[in-house]
């Protein structure tokens, strides 16, 4: 019964954390109920996972910062709260938003929040590596005491620091009470990314039940954080394309946001950084405002020698895992080392059944070609980003051809959750082609 209301709290403080700084009541000034709800909590994760990033760098005492963090967010919907009470802004809200998408969100967090709570199992990465990370933040220590814990010093740490936080800041402090943010964040991606359906009424609702089922994947919520990749890398692709198609730069600045904490959840996240700002390198001849776009690329590149740097003065850097980036050019081993990377893209694939949608989608979108202009330029910047995905791990893995663990091990233990964590980037295709096709029930 403790741990039933304990799972009914944390949730109900992420959702304090995902409704603050920004307020239902700023209706008045039209800035907020112009995005969907959960844009807006969206907003508020990002903000607030920002904050909570700056202070792993310092001595500040969490639970400080926690009480602050709730006390001003508790604050502000009380006052939001004896706002609405008149009828006019209650019905102003609930034509704004729909409530059954909340009552939804919040079901569906609970089922997973309860899963994990009856089986809080950690495996193999999140017991060895990742665990430690969280406990370091849990006794309040910082960044720069990360030399001095097990499991690999030269992981990032942002995914480890919210386990950590959210554990020492939760009622009976059990560590898996931490990892309800991945839960949370994974949820509120698909939620706002299916935001983009024209048709809210049917496709919405079920679309998001089977993004669900088909994206979730309760072994990666045992400690590891290829969610919370997937998760940004969905907020990315949806922020990305609605600059291209409402030319705001708050989106590209919320964008280049959540893209400058990819390298900082896992060292995947260089990859995934390097490939999107080459893939704007390329389509940037079709884009007006080419100079912001410009700017853009500059500071993710400054950004990621910035990371580079401090671990490299701080802890260790070894974003190759050991690869010696030395290519050996062998026809047997060349053509052993394709039959076993596309035996790996195959197995992956079918493991994580999102991809059997994107590239379904990616064909439907290549055969019909009926786009706007700024469509257009946004699905050619996601094949560009595809193919070169596809030529970057052929790259990577065939560096690791002769290391001692051997291509099977590297293939067998990491590449199906590489391309599950890229997979966000592309949902946004399931999407584009159900809006194109104005499919209705």
């Amino acid at each position: 019964m403790v741990e039933i209301l304990n799972v009914i709290i944390s949730l109900l403080i992420l959702l304090l954390v995902s409704t603050f700084p920004l307020s239902v009541s700023s209706y008045r000034k039209k800035i907020i109920l112009n995005k969907p709800l959960f844009d807006k909590m969206s907003l508020n994760i990002l903000f607030n996972t920002y904050g909570l990033f700056i202070i792993s760098f310092t001595n500040i005492s969490y639970s400080i910062y926690f009480f602050l963090l709730i006390l001003f967010s508790i604050l502000i919907n009380f006052a939001n709260f004896i706002q609405f009470t008149n009828l006019i802004s209650i019905k102003i809200i609930y034509k704004n938003y729909d409530f059954r998408d909340i009552v939804f969100f919040i079901l569906i967090n609970l089922i997973i929040f309860f899963n994990i709570t009856g089986d809080p199992t950690l495996t193999w990465d999140g017991l060895e590596n990742w665990y430690f990370k969280a406990q370091n933040f849990f006794y309040n220590y910082s960044f720069f005491d990360l030399n001095n814990i097990r499991g690999i010093d030269y992981y990032p740490h942002l995914g480890g620091f919210l386990w950590g936080f959210f554990w020492q800041n939760s009622y009976l402090q059990y560590e898996y009470f931490g990892r309800f943010i991945y839960i949370f964040i994974f949820l509120l991606s698909i939620f706002s990314i299916t935001d983009l359906f024209k048709n809210k009424e049917f496709i919405k609702p079920l679309a998001t039940v089977l993004i669900i089922i088909i994206s979730y994947d309760d072994f990666l919520f045992r400690g590891y954080q290829d969610m919370l990749l997937f998760s940004f890398l969905i907020f990315i692709s949806k922020y990305f394309y609605q600059y291209l198609e409402n030319k705001k730069k708050t989106d590209l600045i919320i964008c280049f946001l959540y893209l400058s904490l990819l390298p900082w959840i896992k060292n995947e996240g260089y990859l995934l950084v390097l490939v999107f700002t080459s893939s704007l390198l390329i389509v940037l001849k079709d884009i007006s405002k080419k100079l912001v776009i410009f700017i853009f690329i500059i500071l993710s590149w400054i950004l990621i020698i910035l990371k580079h740097y401090l671990f490299y003065k701080y802890l260790s850097f070894n974003p190759t895992h050991g690869a010696n980036l030395d290519i050996i050019f062998n026809l047997d081993i060349f053509l052993n080392f394709f039959v076993s990377i596309f035996k790996g893209f195959f197995i992956a694939m079918f493991k994580y059944k999102i991809w059997l949608f994107i590239l379904f989608s990616f064909f439907m979108l290549i055969k019909d070609n009926k786009f706007k202009k700024n469509e257009i330029i946004f699905f050619n910047f996601l094949k560009i980003n595809l193919l070169l995905y596809f030529l970057a791990i052929i790259f990577i893995y065939y560096d690791f051809m002769d290391d001692h663990r051997g291509l099977y091990w590297w293939i067998h233990t990491t590449l199906d959750r590489l391309l599950y964590s890229i997979s966000g980037f592309f949902i946004i295709t399931i999407i584009l082609i159900v809006n194109l096709k104005k499919i209705k029930f």
